[in-house]
């Protein structure tokens, strides 16, 4: 940026000197025309045998010199600055994706997934104007202004004040403008993130609104966030409208104090015709300058909105981090909660309190109750995200927050209860967790998900291209090509939450068994609605209100005739009433 600001000063430089050339041809052919010499009949002539052709000639040459010159340079100043805006919005934007990472669960739940987008993409591309064009046009302004206005009171400092009048009103202009624009930049920011957020919104759940027949009314929810966008940009439109003629009218008077004024100072014989080709050029050199002060006090209030917005996405607190004792070796998968409690962040209430169970590692345990109970909170405090508010877990004996994150989230296969797949091929949405995935273990996994047979009906099979979360694929498929994705990865811990409700029980079956063959061995947690899912579970724990109040095996918790065999009598009755 250093280099860029000197490339822009020097190319300055030899711009100031081109009215200085202007002038002295002028004034020069003026005084030959005084003199009666002859006028030359041709170019050939003038340029080589005419006492005119000296001055001519060279003037001309370094005239060429000084613009060839300033080219050169202003071609240098962007290559470097508005590279270097470039690469800010590159390291800028990476920063943002990187920092979005690491935030809690609780982000984004209090912020839309349009605003995210916004503050990554929108915001970041005003920033950088910032950096390029903001900083190379007030580095212009300032230098050129600099070296014209110097020129201007070498010539004739009563004709430079003369000119100069109208800048003050231009400076207040400017000042009083700047404030409206900063305040509707961002509002207007704020409104595109509204819209953006109806729109991926809208785009994500097009299925549900067409099954729903809501297209109109989702047609109307996008043209109101819409009308509030134009009705807001065409008022901001409004005020750079009246900001750009108002500044050029300013700098008209200005053109038309020098050609009075000087018209008179020619007259008195004080400054030549020449001095007032020189001046109009100085004139028009600063009309770039000073309209580019409106410019880049527009860009620059735009980016200072922008980047206040992603400033407060920075400034977010990671509250999920490695410790600075972190413990990072193979896991085992000996899992302890002593007297966990939770609560979710901004709320009082207790979701889970005085949680204690042990898992050894190998075992399989399940976890059942009401919705609501608190299943799938315990279930998110293992891969950490989220950390408890009291109590501890241990894994290994080793408490939670001091393992590395990433080897903890590496050796645990999390199979999440709302199914996310990404817009690729389900080979890529298998293979997700596991870096350099041969097309074997992609296939093996699936298999053992009993999904393998309904990809290769696809035409494309394992190179099929899902649609926006897997729209492509039915409620099971997604299920059984998420367990894929947690099977690959050949964890020490397993979590299924509630993985096998979109499948049919047959289905199910196959999968269990499949699955006791896989997880022998393994700690596996999974948390179920359906009794047959979890009843060869070696241990069963039964949630409710966020507390374990019954655990046991399938047979013990039947003899205790609690509300574990309540649920187990509801689904068999529920069972005998579907079979008549």
């Amino acid at each position: 940026m250093i280099l860029g600001a000197l490339f822009l000063t020097a190319s300055n430089a030899f711009l100031v000197w081109i009215p200085v050339l202007i002038r002295q041809t002028m004034d020069e052919v003026e005084r030959i025309g005084e003199q009666g010499f002859d006028v030359p009949s041709s170019i050939v002539q003038t340029l080589f045998t005419t006492e005119a052709s000296k001055l001519l000639a060279t003037n001309s040459l370094i005239l060429i010199g000084a613009v060839v010159m300033y080219g050169i340079l202003l071609f240098a100043t962007r290559q470097t600055l508005i590279v270097t805006s470039r690469r800010v919005e590159f390291d800028i934007r990476n920063d943002i994706v990187e920092k979005l990472m690491k935030l809690p669960q609780r982000y984004f739940a209090e912020n839309s997934s349009g605003e995210t987008y916004v503050r990554a993409t929108e915001d970041v591309g005003k920033v950088s104007d910032y950096y390029g064009p903001v900083i190379m046009y007030s580095i212009n302004t300032i230098t050129r202004a600099g070296f014209v206005l110097t020129m201007m009171f070498l010539v004739n400092p009563t004709l430079t004040l003369w000119s100069l009048i109208p800048l003050p009103l231009i400076s207040i202009f400017a000042y009083w403008i700047t404030g409206f624009i900063h305040t509707h930049s961002t509002i207007i920011q704020e409104q595109y993130s509204s819209l953006a957020g109806r729109a991926k919104e809208t785009f994500s759940a097009i299925r549900l609104i067409k099954a729903y027949n809501r297209i109109d009314n989702e047609q109307k929810l996008f043209e109101d966030e819409s009308e509030k966008y134009r009705k807001k940009k065409l008022r901001l439109d409004m005020i750079e409208s009246m900001f750009h003629p108002a500044l050029n009218f300013l700098i008209g008077i200005s053109l038309l104090i020098v050609i009075w004024k000087g018209g008179e100072m020619v007259i008195a014989g004080t400054i030549t015709v020449g001095n007032i080709a020189e001046f109009l050029i100085y004139v028009a050199y600063l009309i770039w300058p000073v309209a580019a002060l409106g410019y880049t006090t527009n860009r620059f209030q735009r980016s200072l909105a922008s980047w206040n917005r992603i400033e407060e996405l920075m400034n977010e607190p990671i509250e999920i981090k490695n410790s600075d004792e972190q413990v990072d070796r193979e896991v085992k998968g000996h899992i302890e909660f002593k007297d966990v409690g939770f609560k979710y962040p901004d709320n009082d209430e207790m979701v889970l309190s005085k949680v204690s169970f042990e898992i050894k590692p190998g075992e399989n345990i399940a976890i059942v109750g009401r919705t609501g109970s608190g299943k799938t909170s315990l279930v998110q405090l293992i891969p950490r995200l989220f950390d408890p508010v009291e109590g501890e877990i241990l894994i290994d004996g080793v408490n939670l927050k001091n393992w590395s994150l990433g080897r903890l989230r590496e050796a645990i296969g999390f199979v999440p209860q709302e199914t996310f797949l990404f817009s690729d091929t389900i080979g890529e949405n298998i293979a997700f967790g596991v870096d350099n995935a041969s097309d074997e273990q992609i296939e093996t996994a699936a298999e053992k998900a009993q999904v393998k047979q309904n990809i290769l009906d696809f035409e494309k099979k394992f190179k099929t291209m899902l649609g926006e979360r897997g729209i492509t694929l039915s409620g099971g498929q997604k299920q059984r090509t998420a367990i894929a994705r947690a099977l690959i990865k050949d964890p020490r811990i397993l979590i299924f939450d509630d993985s096998l409700s979109a499948v049919d029980t047959k289905t199910e079956d196959a999968i269990l068994k499949h699955l006791r063959q896989e997880l022998s061995g393994r700690t596996t947690i999974m948390i179920s609605h359906r009794i047959s899912t979890i009843k060869d579970a070696d241990k069963i724990y039964y949630i409710e209100e966020g507390s374990v109040v019954e655990e046991g095996t399938h047979e013990e918790l039947l003899a205790e005739d609690g509300r574990y065999t309540a649920m187990y009598n509801k689904q068999i009755l529920e069972q005998e009433l579907a079979e008549i």
